[in-house]
């Protein structure tokens, strides 16, 4: 688990709302009067970059990230008192406290400007404190905080919201900001025809060279299909599908397919597709490296049912679990998905293994993951839309002999035996989510 950094809830959640009022626009007197008065908000310290798997080893992402993002949540529509806000509703919902601790500026923060040296500016009407004050903010509640930029000149948002000439100017600005993550889009990448490896290196090598010395997850996202913008744009070493081959070096996370819908367009096909991409190389998932098939998508266009099963297929895979929605309207199913301890569980093992497809029969399949304690996880999925029931056995999920076997249904919270066999009659586009072990 990470550290934490504020131990009340109460306290980070007044800190935000104090932040959040500082940020809400005000005539020039008032601002005047508040300014002189404005306390200053708590510093987390030279240890919010980092992330300790162990109190002898620190590492970035010792298991899968967990957090927030902007993308389906805002789009590129967003500003320092939306994001105030959702942090603030990330700890009063109780998520922070279970591990959704990223607060992640997706595209949209910034519009490609920079000063006569080069560096990033910003715009004071979107962000009236500065990016480092945010920081400090966020820092000072319990939560970490990325920030988005292209490995090419331009961005996915648009002219100049790229980093290209300019890596190590970046990413040393994002440092002494104060960010803790960075993700590295390829819409740029792709227009100057880049290599992925070679940029995502670079850019690597651009945050372990920091002149704040400050560690910095690396969020890769080359979503690039193959050929997706025609012959040999991009060739299949350079798409989404080969990131695992250097992805484990360079990054902490590295996307697998391309993205699982827009703001408020996602699908369950489209999901289910990820997860497919994401599958395909589990072998390069470990501690502090994982596969991402892309953000948690709910009240995106997915039903209730849909979006349990996208949450337990994320959590089979080991994959980062970043919650991309407005909180303030998050629906109650949706919000006690997120919530719910045992499914994040399975998702943050320490053993990091992902999981892996054992068998599957029509549209029903059969998903096995290893747990640290010698435990297993077993994903039911149906893939289809009527009910079907699909089974599979002790035996088969790898379990020694024994002579019963404990169910641990973790989205009921309900514990049954069985002697070996295990199934379900699983309704459609939903998945039953279990916790096997000897008894």
């Amino acid at each position: 688990m990470l550290p934490a950094v504020v131990s009340r809830p109460s306290r980070a959640a007044g800190l935000l709302a104090l932040a959040l009022a500082l940020a809400v626009p005000q005539p020039a007197a008032a601002q005047a009067q508040r300014a002189a008065a404005r306390p200053q908000a708590r510093s987390a310290g030279a240890g919010a970059g980092r992330r300790t798997s162990t109190a002898a080893t620190s590492v970035l992402a010792a298991t899968p990230y967990m957090g927030w993002d902007t993308y389906f949540a805002f789009d590129r529509r967003y500003s320092e008192a939306t994001v105030l806000g959702q942090a603030s509703e990330l700890i009063s919902l109780g998520l922070e406290r279970r591990g959704y601790r990223y607060v992640w500026l997706d595209v949209g923060w910034w519009h490609g400007t920079r000063n006569s040296g080069g560096e990033i500016t910003v715009s004071p009407t979107q962000w009236p404190h500065g990016l480092a004050w945010l920081t400090r903010t966020l820092h000072a509640a319990g939560l970490f905080v990325g920030i988005y930029t292209d490995a090419g000149s331009n961005g996915c948002g648009g002219a100049g919201q790229g980093s290209y000439g300019h890596y190590q100017q970046d990413v040393n600005t994002f440092a002494a900001w104060g960010f803790d993550a960075v993700k590295v889009d390829f819409c740029g990448g792709a227009e100057y025809h880049l290599n992925p490896a070679a940029a995502y290196s670079a850019f690597h090598a651009a945050i372990a060279a920091n002149s704040s010395h400050r560690p910095m997850l690396l969020s890769i996202c080359n979503f690039l299909q193959p050929e997706q913008y025609g012959e040999g744009r991009p060739v299949l070493d350079e798409s989404a599908f080969s990131s695992y081959g250097f992805g484990p070096s360079v990054g902490n996370s590295w996307r697998t397919d391309t993205d699982v819908g827009v703001p408020g367009d996602v699908s369950f096909v489209d999901v289910l597709r990820n997860m497919d991409a994401d599958a395909a190389a589990p072998q390069a998932a470990g501690p502090g490296h994982w596969n991402d098939p892309d953000y948690l998508a709910p009240d995106q266009g997915m039903s209730a049912a849909q979006f349990a099963t996208q949450l337990s297929m994320w959590a089979m895979l080991a994959a980062p679990l970043m919650i991309s929605d407005d909180l303030r309207k998050i629906s109650p199913a949706s919000l006690a998905a997120v919530q719910n301890t045992e499914v994040r569980a399975i998702d943050q093992d320490p053993g990091g293994v992902q999981g892996t497809l054992l068998s599957s029969s029509g549209n029903g399949q059969v998903w096995e993951k290893p747990l640290i304690d010698g435990s297993r996880a077993v994903a039911l999925l149906n893939r289809g839309s009527s009910a079907t029931r699909i089974e599979t056995t002790a035996a088969a999920i790898g379990l020694p002999l024994a002579s019963s076997y404990a169910l641990r249904n973790v989205w009921m919270h309900t514990t049954s035996s069985t002697r070996g066999s295990i199934s379900a009659e699983v309704p459609g586009d939903s998945t039953v989510l279990l916790r096997v072990s000897a008894s």
